[in-house]
């Protein structure tokens, strides 16, 4: 499965926002409320990508909305 905003995306609320990731730091922080270690959230989401490619979705991935 695509890694592509797997470390961006919020697990409880699905929000990608680049700026609620720390790099120096290894926090992430969504504006819902939910905060993280940045590498468990992208393995959260490449875990989540991974049993929806189990489950007979042929490419499953994360898009960016630009709305």
């Amino acid at each position: 499965v695509s890694a592509k905003y797997t470390s961006q995306r919020c697990p409880v609320c699905g929000r990608i926002h680049k700026q609620s990731r720390d790099h120096n730091r290894h926090l992430y922080s969504c504006p819902c409320g939910y905060k993280s270690n940045d590498d468990r959230v992208g393995a959260m989401n490449i875990q989540n990508l991974g049993k929806r490619w189990l489950s007979g979705e042929k490419n499953p991935r994360y898009k960016k909305d630009n709305n």
